[in-house]
């Protein structure tokens, strides 16, 4: 961030250059860095993570910016809403897959995790449900 100053092209492509045992890690960075960036702007995230390669890589600074936004339960519906906005079916799948699996250590009460799950777009609630055991 600071050595391209926030330009997350440049970002990107510093990433494609690292060597590839740590390459996603580095996408990974990539994504939490873009979601301080675009706190409570998901659409804006979005598109910052489309500077990172189609497949694996997009899904590591996917799912690093949706986990920036959901530290504690504030930030469900931010998270939820990201998630909603991908269209493609892996970036969605992941994306709801790093929150689901993340909201047993942000929401603290059974109740909490229902009314999330509720939350979540229909075709992931039964998902949400099964892996969170409600």
């Amino acid at each position: 961030m600071q050595l391209f100053g926030g330009d997350f092209k440049k970002i990107a492509e510093a990433c494609r250059q690292a060597p590839d045992i740590h390459r996603d890690i580095c996408y990974q960075s990539m994504g939490r860095d873009v979601g301080g960036v675009y706190a409570r702007n998901p659409q804006g995230a979005i598109v910052a993570c489309l500077n990172a390669p189609d497949g694996q890589f997009r899904l590591s600074c996917i799912g690093g910016a949706v986990q920036d936004s959901f530290w504690d339960p504030t930030g469900q519906d931010d998270a939820i809403r990201f998630c909603s906005l991908l269209v493609k079916k892996s970036e969605k799948d992941a994306c709801y897959a790093t929150i689901i699996g993340r909201a047993p250590q942000v929401l603290a009460s059974q109740g909490e995790l229902t009314t999330f799950c509720g939350k979540v777009e229909r075709d992931y609630q039964q998902v949400c449900k099964e892996r969170l055991s409600i």
